[in-house]
């Protein structure tokens, strides 16, 4: 054998041993915290999701997980609000595809923070140390689960139904619970948007426009059944369990969340917006 050939084949042996030997220390990598920070502005909170992005792109087999605490002062279905936001962001403006993003609720933590993890296949996130579960739920008394906004249709200009996160997203926290606890309702309140005056606001695809000083008739009632078709459908929570309650009016559009054990009380609407003629609201 000639020394040229010789040393080629010694050459190609070296190759694959260090392909062989780069496989395996990839599969056996193990997850990674990214970053994690608290409740820091907007702005702040983007830098951050822009360098989880680049991140992600260069390490194309990993996923991305997304794990969100809230403090015991918070309402439950924060730590999934707040995951979802920055998924949203993540998917549409930076362009990862939402199969390689994971939310994960953390539970109780010391305040609301949020921990952003490098995936590779095969691995999980390492929990916080000082998360917890609630203690002492109080399942004897209604209790608001959460409460977030919504917008429009119209004013989206984008269907929910492609985007993420989707209405169904932001139930998902709420609808575990709800099979937790078989015997409990779920209570729905939803507000309509009213002011005496028109309102610049951003919407979900970040473009500025004005509000009209009051909602179309049949808002709220709208948004009230489609909640009660995402749980029914989306969850498989039965439709018996779900009582609407349309709570009027307030300055921005809002939906609430409760879990009630059955035979207790039902919760109050609380509007603070009373358009003329109008000041009742329907259950």
């Amino acid at each position: 054998m000639s020394r040229p050939l010789l040393a080629t084949l010694v050459l190609l042996s070296w190759l694959l041993l260090a392909q062989s030997n780069t496989t395996a220390q990839t599969g056996n990598q193990a997850a990674r915290k990214f970053d994690e920070f608290g409740d820091v502005q907007y702005s702040d909170l983007i830098a951050r999701l822009d360098n989880f992005a680049i991140a992600l792109q260069s390490e194309p087999n990993a996923k991305g997980f997304i794990v969100a605490y809230r403090s015991r002062r918070d309402l439950p279905g924060l730590s999934n609000r707040t995951a979802l936001v920055s998924k949203d962001y993540l998917v549409n403006s930076r362009g990862v595809s939402s199969q390689r993003l994971a939310t994960v609720d953390g539970g109780d933590a010391d305040c609301l923070s949020q921990e952003l993890w490098i995936v590779p296949a095969g691995t999980t996130p390492t929990p916080r140390g000082d998360a917890y579960a609630r203690s002492f739920p109080d399942l004897d008394s209604a209790r608001k689960f959460d409460e977030y906004g919504y917008e429009l249709a119209r004013s989206r200009g984008r269907s929910p139904a492609s985007e993420h996160p989707t209405e169904a997203d932001y139930l998902e926290s709420f609808a575990i619970e709800l099979r937790s606890q078989k015997h409990s309702l779920a209570y729905i309140i939803a507000y309509a948007h009213f002011t005496k005056h028109r309102q610049l606001v951003g919407d979900a695809n970040y473009e500025v426009h004005y509000e009209p000083p009051m909602d179309p008739a049949g808002t709220a009632r709208k948004r009230l059944l489609l909640e009660k078709k995402l749980l029914a459908k989306v969850y498989g929570i039965s439709p018996e369990r779900i009582r609407l309650i349309d709570g009027g009016f307030r300055k921005w559009r809002t939906v609430e969340l409760w879990i009630v054990p059955r035979g207790e009380d039902a919760p109050l609407p609380t509007p603070n917006s009373f358009p003329p003629g109008r000041g009742r609201v329907r259950r």
